[in-house]
């Protein structure tokens, strides 16, 4: 069991809005990111996630309006609710919504924990279509591998391995004890060079 923080939130908007709304949804995709889908007039798709408040932190949703997060994401989640500041949409005022939430804190199941580190290291993308255990992996089996990238795979791999639910995951996992290690490898090759 680990320690997490189960937030119940609910949106509260003006009468005329639809739940089914474009301004609706983007609440939502700010917390949680999305896919967006690009269709080029040459007939090519192109698809890019875009990070909410939660992208680079695991979680577990348990329900609607309902999510179990680390300590560690608290503080950017309800700066979110108070300011509506957030990576998915460059607003420059709050709009016309307010958010309450509930939060009780609450032991996680670890199996819960260690799928929702999963899950992050898999939705975790520096490249196109990679995850970063992928990258992890590439980087590490190549000869000379590019110092930029590797430095910029790095800052985003430490923030996961620094985590406390990581941490708890690493001690059952195989996936996550193998990201750790060519986590550590690649940090490694970098001191060496």
């Amino acid at each position: 069991m680990v320690r997490g923080y189960f937030i119940q939130y609910k949106f509260i908007l003006p009468e005329n809005t639809k739940h089914s709304s474009y301004e609706y949804q983007k609440l939502f995709r700010a917390i949680y990111g999305y896919t967006q889908n690009v269709n080029k007039g040459t007939g090519k798709q192109y698809k890019y996630f875009r990070d909410g408040i939660l992208s680079n932190f695991p979680y577990v949703r348990t329900g609607k309006n309902c999510v179990i997060i680390p300590q560690s994401a608290f503080q950017k989640l309800t700066s979110f609710f108070k300011t509506g500041i957030n990576p998915t949409h460059n607003w420059k005022v709050k709009g016309n919504w307010k958010a309450v939430y509930y939060m009780d804190e609450k032991d996680v199941n670890s199996n819960l924990v260690v799928e929702s580190v999963l899950h992050l290291i898999e939705r975790t993308k520096l490249s196109s279509k990679k995850s970063i255990f992928d990258d992890l992996t590439y980087l590490t089996s190549l000869e000379n591998p590019d110092k930029n990238y590797i430095k910029k795979i790095l800052i985003t791999s430490e923030k996961i391995v620094a985590d406390d639910w990581f941490k708890t995951a690493l001690q059952t996992s195989e996936k996550v004890k193998k990201f750790k290690e060519l986590h550590d490898r690649l940090q490694k090759l970098v001191l060496v060079n």
